[in-house]
């Protein structure tokens, strides 16, 4: 099996959500979870779609965190936004000697009162390839699946 890597990394303490993201992922993985968890709010609400019931409080999102910290398993970016209050980004999930991936994204969002993170949404993709549902959409609609850009402010609410 794998063997736990040290992982060494200068502590800091970015504010923007996009930043800490970075750091989570590109600098701490791995290492101390204490100190991923310093960017949690008491009152985090983390919901991952892998799973029926959302964590609750950083008492539960550190069981998670965890139980999905072991030898061989690493969580790698993609693309992240520059966003200051929320983030989303795109990663992968790659276990040491198997050959395929696994894809998702999330979404991190910072309370205004405590700088620190209050909701995470993560979204794999689908096991099934390609998703059927997408596929049958395709069909009978061809354009779906094609997007083109929003001009900025023509949604009503929209920023």
């Amino acid at each position: 099996g794998a063997e736990k890597k040290e992982v060494i990394f200068e502590r800091r303490t970015p504010r923007d959500a996009s930043d800490i993201a970075r750091y989570l992922f590109d600098e701490v993985q791995g290492g101390d979870i204490e100190e991923g968890m310093r960017f949690f709010d008491e009152g985090i609400f983390y919901r991952d779609f892998n799973f029926e019931e959302p964590l609750r409080g950083k008492a539960e999102v550190k069981q998670f965190i965890e139980d999905f910290s072991f030898p061989g398993i690493t969580f790698r970016l993609q693309k992240v936004d520059d966003g200051v209050m929320s983030t989303s980004f795109c990663w992968e999930v790659v276990l040491e000697g198997a050959s395929d991936t696994i894809k998702g994204l999330s979404l991190y969002s910072l309370s205004e009162e405590t700088g620190l993170i209050e909701y995470v949404r993560d979204v794999p993709e689908s096991a099934i390839k390609p998703p059927i549902l997408g596929k049958l959409a395709r069909q009978v609609r061809p354009g779906l699946g094609t997007f083109t850009g929003v001009k900025l402010g023509s949604r009503e609410g929209g920023k």
